[in-house]
């Protein structure tokens, strides 16, 4: 084993203004934290602030020499933001290939209660890893993303945030060993009711559409109808 600490870099991909309340921001901090706890270099990249301080080009080198690469992101219409699509496309056309071996995992989740929706995105992020020469190796798919941080402290969040750690544990435990585990895919969403889910969510809506002075009935409008 090297005495060099191997880098794991965690791309978080939230496209929110206040990164307090985005679910990735979150994930990656406390994976950030998990790794660094296993004696493991991590560091977190935020992909919103990289490209609204026209900082791409010193995130795209921290990147290329991460020996792990663990991207953090929610579904948006059932893939990735648009702004991580734009990030790893203009990181793979200065960066075509790894120049070391490089492993590459996910952790995706998604406003819907079903966590299986995020397989689509996750089908993508390998690709980009197939790419640019890196080695896939799976991830946790995450359904009602919503509620982790608000729950983050209730029971039925206990397996949803078990599976999270574990994939941390087994990235930790790959960057100390020359032969990775077989990647896997695994998936979660927490143990509450879908039926108050689905009103919690409405009522969310409903509280930003007051904020932003929006009447009820004006939510469902579909301008582009017409």
């Amino acid at each position: 084993m090297s005495e060099t600490k191997q880098k794991v870099v965690l791309i978080s991909a939230s496209p929110k203004v206040d990164q307090d309340w985005a679910v990735s921001a979150f994930l990656a901090r406390r994976g950030e934290e998990y790794l660094k706890s296993a004696d493991v270099s991590a560091e977190v990249i935020q992909v919103r602030s990289s490209l609204m301080h026209h900082k791409t080009q010193e995130a795209f080198e921290i990147v290329q020499a991460a020996d792990a690469i663990v991207l953090v992101f929610p579904l948006y219409f059932f893939c990735m933001p648009a702004m991580l699509t734009r990030f790893l496309q203009d990181f793979a056309g200065v960066y075509p290939a790894a120049d070391k071996e490089s492993r590459v995992y996910a952790i995706i989740n998604c406003g819907f209660p079903e966590s299986g929706i995020n397989m689509e995105a996750m089908r993508v992020v390998e690709c980009f890893a197939r790419q640019t020469g890196r080695l896939f190796l799976g991830g946790v798919m995450i359904g009602g993303g919503g509620m982790l941080i608000g729950a983050k402290d209730a029971p039925f969040m206990r397996p949803t945030f078990e599976l999270i750690d574990a994939l941390f544990a087994r990235v930790a435990k790959d960057t100390l060993s020359e032969t990775p585990e077989h990647g896997q895919i695994t998936e979660s969403s927490p143990k509450f009711p879908r039926w108050l889910y689905i009103i919690g969510g409405h009522a969310g809506w409903h509280s930003m559409a007051r904020k932003n002075h929006i009447k009820p009935k004006e939510i469902r409008h579909k301008p582009y109808l017409r």
